[in-house]
């Protein structure tokens, strides 16, 4: 732990002041200690240089056993950036100097290339995955990580000029609730992006980005619409969504119940699914059995166990994430081109969250 991040931690339950005692000093980097709270009396260990603020990767056990598990694998510079610029309508290189907050940065992928462009970021995670990205992103400075609850987190009112989540939030018991948490920590002029899971991805695609179709769906899929079939899809869009959702929801009731390293193992049937899927004719399994269509194989095998292991797996409209943005007192909020992507600026301090 650097010590600069102490002047951007506070306390997670009462919003106090924290004073780091007993620290034991490597390098200049804190590896272990107590941050004590000056009001509540809270403690909160640092242990391997990483503060932190639960006791233990509660309801993302299956993301400390994703991360462990393909712990670089998705370390693609060329996909990273597509995916940061489509989730946050930025470009890492508007960040240089800036203060940026990653919340939930897995194994550091974005974060990699947040700080490569010269921004100072911090990594929040709840599972151990924050471990591993400590690791991949060890040479690069000024990098923090802390281990805890984006439903607490651990910092000081508006603290930083940026904050994003990319597929993150929809994984904690309330997205709305971890959405107002994390609105409180941008400075008034900064601004938030975030990334969830679409409950009407058709529909809203063709609601939103009407002349843009294929390339919102593309974000997410690896297939297009000719604008002959976009004609027949877009009055029976609702449907294919639901169909595909309900479909979703029953598998993942017994997925998730599942030991991770039998789940795991079953994944790896996507390695040849994707060669079936990929024919025309069999399209609609698409709708019935989600399996990642990634060409890479081992990738593939990853995004399916990411989408049918976590515990809380929530869906959201445009419009519920843009009233959020609204509540919480941002402007110049926009809608971007991936469902459901959504960026604003901080007109002020965002009220206490629930």
């Amino acid at each position: 732990m650097n010590r600069q991040l102490l002047r951007l931690l506070a306390c997670p339950y009462c919003g106090g002041s924290l004073q780091m005692e007993t620290p034991d000093v490597s390098a200049d980097a804190v590896v272990s200690g107590t941050l004590h709270c000056t009001k509540c009396a809270e403690a909160f260990p640092i242990s391997n240089g990483i503060p932190r603020f639960v006791p233990g990767d509660t309801y993302v056990s299956s993301f400390s056993f994703e991360w462990k598990r393909w712990r670089r694998t998705q370390f693609d510079p060329e996909e990273s950036l597509r995916l940061f610029i489509a989730s946050t309508g930025k470009h890492p290189s508007e960040l240089r100097g800036r203060l940026v907050l990653d919340a939930g940065c897995g194994s550091g992928r974005f974060m990699d290339l947040v700080a490569r462009a010269g921004a100072e970021v911090v990594g929040i995670d709840l599972s151990f995955a924050v471990e591993v990205a400590a690791e991949n992103l060890g040479a690069l400075d000024p990098r923090h990580f802390v281990q805890a609850d984006l439903m607490r987190p651990p910092f000081r009112r508006g603290s930083f000029d940026f904050v994003y989540s990319i597929g993150v939030l929809h994984h904690t018991p309330d997205t709305r609730s971890a959405f107002r948490q994390l609105a409180q920590c941008v400075a008034p002029g900064g601004e938030m992006s975030i990334w969830v899971y679409p409950r009407r991805r058709l529909a809203d695609t063709f609601r939103h980005f009407p002349d843009r179709v294929n390339e919102v769906i593309s974000q997410d899929s690896s297939f297009r619409l000719p604008e002959r079939v976009q004609a027949l899809i877009r009055p029976v869009a609702g449907v294919i969504d639901w169909t595909s959702e309900a479909s979703s929801g029953l598998q993942r009731a017994v997925t998730t119940r599942l030991p991770p390293r039998w789940l795991y193992a079953l994944c790896h049937a996507a390695i040849p699914l994707y060669y079936v899927y990929r024919i025309p004719l069999f399209y609609p399994l698409r709708l019935l059995t989600k399996v990642a269509m990634h060409p890479n194989p081992e990738w593939r095998v990853l995004d399916t166990f990411d989408w049918y292991s976590p515990r809380y797996q929530w869906k959201h409209t445009f419009e519920e994430v843009r009233s959020w943005y609204e509540e919480s007192g941002f402007g110049d909020i926009r809608l971007l081109p991936r469902a459901v992507a959504v960026t604003g600026k901080a007109r002020r301090l965002a009220p206490v969250g629930d």
